[in-house]
């Protein structure tokens, strides 16, 4: 048991995981949006300088 938590290595681990779980889908959400965003502008910028594609 750890004398500064007094939780035992293997629950600071489980905890810990949590809490990166947490951490990583908290900022994958701002990211995303981030990408979506560009994504849109190149998209944009990429018809305006090429035209449509063809599909």
């Amino acid at each position: 048991m750890s004398w500064l938590t007094g939780m035992s290595g293997s629950e600071l681990l489980f905890y810990g995981g949590i809490a990166m779980m947490i951490t990583a889908a908290a900022a994958s959400l701002p990211v995303g949006a981030v990408l979506v965003f560009t994504g849109r502008r190149l998209r944009r910028k990429m018809e305006q300088e090429y035209g449509k594609p063809q599909r």
